[in-house]
This record gives structure tokens, C-alpha cells and sequence, in this order.
């Protein structure tokens, strides 16, 4: 059950989760609450939204419900995976009572802010999931916090898997990448979450634009036309580019110089398995969660201090001043993220969804 295999790296993975399933011989079938279909997926898949096309407003959500009731009911699934976000906790009671019913049910949750998944009270929130057959987390940070915030036994860390083959030939396609050297910045243009205005900020303090190196910005948001407005009163227009989403930005990543993480908060920053996977070091604020569990200053990347502007700035000029550093954790990219591959982390999902045939 997703919302959809759309733009972000929740989705993403979803996707990735679908095709690891598939090919381990399960049986899979993908529920899409919206019309938003662009990662690569196996499986069958049920659109909601465009088998409810027709319908408007509450009664388009009434029968998203029946057809989802009904394929449960008539499907017989071994397993649920909810992988959805889960904002309001009654919805989600309606849900998981009339919906899911009594099948074994697996809710994944993707952020180490938990107000998409949980409801602010510990009772609601205990209840909610209290007959979950598991509750997994994508770090060992946002399990240690929901565990802890709602005091539940049920919980573990599985990480997001990356699929190497199928990457390193997205990357191999030919785009009009813009003038290097570039350092590179890709998501969801949601200063809230991803703080592109730090960002902005501290690589308008670093030497990077003297020394005529730029910053390439992938995607669209609500908050972009702010942080293009904080670019002009920087002065950095020349510099600072935008090119808007892109369903494949690995070519990009393949030939940046390095990649910038900013975020407030994560679940796990699929930026950061993307990038080393490409080869491309990572400079990264110690948010919660996920950089910690991944980047390993010298070894692959930075990691500044969380909120530290000078830092992350002093941060941007090592990547570009020392080159025998740069070298050092361009090496140690790959190597870093051989224990997210598909193969080492399907396992961790078999265990959890034994054969009960």
C-alpha cells in the first residue's frame, strides 16, 4: 500500500521494495492511492485514483475504501506492507480495522519526524498500531525514537536497498548536464524539511562561487521561488542553477563534484546511497536520521555538525581545497553502501515475511 510511486525517496524505495519481492518469488501486488506512477516497479498494480476517476470528493474516497476492502478481502494476502505516509490517525484506524482487517500487516515508516505516521498522543499512538504484525523503520535512529515516544515493543530497522545494475544504466544515459565543475543538491524543494536556505546560505559564505564552481539545484517544490529569491539577494544567479525535477537524476549525480544534504530532519536520505553509489562524495548536516549511519567524515564524505553554518561552509571549501582528502573519500564511496544492496537487504525482509504456503 503506497500513496504513490511518485516523486520522492520514500516512493522510491517502494518501488525498489516491490521489484526485490518480485524477483525473491513473492507474489506482489501494489495499491496507489494517487495517479502518480514514475519509478520502475513489479507486481501488479491497483491505481485508486484511476479506477475512481469518475467519482468526486467524499465518494471518490468511499470507493478508494470499497475497492481496497474488497481486493483484501478477495486477494488474501499473506502479508500487508503499508509503506504509505499516515497523518491522521483515525483514517488510519478506519483503515486498519475495515480494510486490512486481520491480515498480518507491516507498517513502514520513513522519517524520523513522526507526524506523518503517528498521532501525537502516546495512547492513540500505541493503539494505533498495537496489533501491527511489525512496525519497520528505514534507521536505527527513527526506530530507537518511535519505540521510545510511544513505548512499543514491535520495531526494527530495515535500510532502503539500492539496485546497483539498474542504477549504474540510468546513469550511463546522455543528458545536457550544465557547465562543471558543479557540487549538487536534488529533492523536494521544501525548506521546512530539506533547508535549502541554509543551504543557499552557507555556500554563498564558502569560496565555491569565487573559484567559479557552481551549484546545480534538481527539482520543483512549493518553496522555490523563495529560494531562488534568496539566490538573487545573494547575488548568486550566475552560479546557483535550477533545473527542475528529473525522473533520472543519476547522470547528474555521476559527474558532480560532491553532494549537499541540509535536511531538519529525515528517515533515510535515499540522496545519500544514490550519490556514493555513483561514486560522488557527500557533504551532510548530522540530522536525524540517517547521515550518521552512512557518511563517515574522510571516509566518503563530511559530516557538519547539525545547524553549523560555519562548518558546513569551511566543509564545501575542503571538498574543493584538499585534494588529497577529496581523492580519500571519492575512493571510499562505493565500498561505503555494499551493505544497502539488494542482496544484503532482502534478507532482512524475508525473515520478517516467511512463505505460508
Amino acid at each position: 500500500m503506497v500513496s504513490s510511486l511518485g516523486v520522492g525517496g520514500a516512493e522510491r524505495s517502494s518501488a525498489i521494495l516491490s521489484k526485490m519481492l518480485v524477483n525473491s518469488g513473492y507474489d506482489v501486488t501494489i495499491i496507489s492511492v494517487l495517479d502518480d506512477i514514475v519509478y520502475d516497479y513489479e507486481g501488479d498494480l491497483i491505481n485508486l485514483e484511476l479506477l475512481t476517476s469518475s467519482n468526486k470528493w467524499l465518494y471518490k474516497r468511499w470507493r478508494k475504501f470499497i475497492i481496497s476492502r474488497k481486493l483484501v478481502s478477495d486477494k488474501k494476502f499473506d502479508y500487508i506492507i503499508d509503506a504509505a505516509p499516515r497523518p491522521w490517525w483515525f483514517r488510519q484506524w478506519f483503515i486498519n480495522t475495515f480494510v486490512y482487517q486481520k491480515t498480518d500487516t507491516v507498517f513502514v515508516v520513513h522519517n524520523y519526524n513522526l507526524s506523518g505516521y503517528f498521532p501525537e498522543s502516546k495512547f492513540l499512538g500505541k493503539r494505533l498500531y498495537k496489533n501491527s504484525y511489525e512496525l519497520v523503520g528505514v534507521s536505527k535512529d527513527s526506530v530507537l525514537h518511535f519505540k521510545e515516544k510511544y513505548n512499543l515493543e514491535k520495531g526494527r530497522c530495515i535500510y532502503n536497498a539500492f539496485d546497483e545494475s539498474h542504477w549504474n544504466k540510468l546513469s550511463e544515459v546522455k543528458i545536457d548536464v550544465p557547465e562543471k565543475p558543479y557540487i549538487l543538491s536534488y529533492g523536494r524543494i521544501l525548506d521546512e524539511s530539506k533547508n535549502y536556505s541554509f543551504l543557499i546560505k552557507t555556500y554563498a559564505q564558502s569560496k565555491l562561487p569565487a573559484k567559479g564552481i557552481k551549484l546545480l539545484v534538481i527539482g520543483d517544490g512549493p518553496d522555490k521561488i523563495k529560494i531562488q529569491n534568496l539566490v538573487k539577494g545573494y547575488s548568486l544567479q550566475e552560479y546557483v542553477i535550477f533545473e527542475g525535477f528529473s525522473e533520472n537524476p543519476f547522470p547528474y549525480v555521476k559527474q558532480a563534484l560532491f553532494t549537499t544534504l541540509t535536511s531538519n530532519y529525515e528517515g533515510f536520505p535515499m540522496v545519500l546511497i544514490e550519490s556514493l553509489a555513483m561514486e560522488t562524495p557527500v557533504v551532510s548536516v548530522d540530522c536525524k536520521s540517517g547521515p550518521s549511519e552512512v557518511i563517515v567524515t574522510g571516509k566518503n564524505g563530511i559530516l557538519v555538525p547539525f545547524k553549523d553554518e560555519l562548518a558546513y561552509s569551511e566543509a564545501l571549501n575542503k571538498m574543493i581545497g584538499d585534494q588529497d582528502f577529496y581523492k580519500q573519500c571519492k575512493d571510499g564511496t562505493i565500498p561505503s553502501v555494499s551493505s544497502f544492496k539488494i542482496e544484503n537487504i532482502i534478507p532482512k525482509w524475508q525473515e520478517i515475511l516467511p512463505s505460508k504456503r
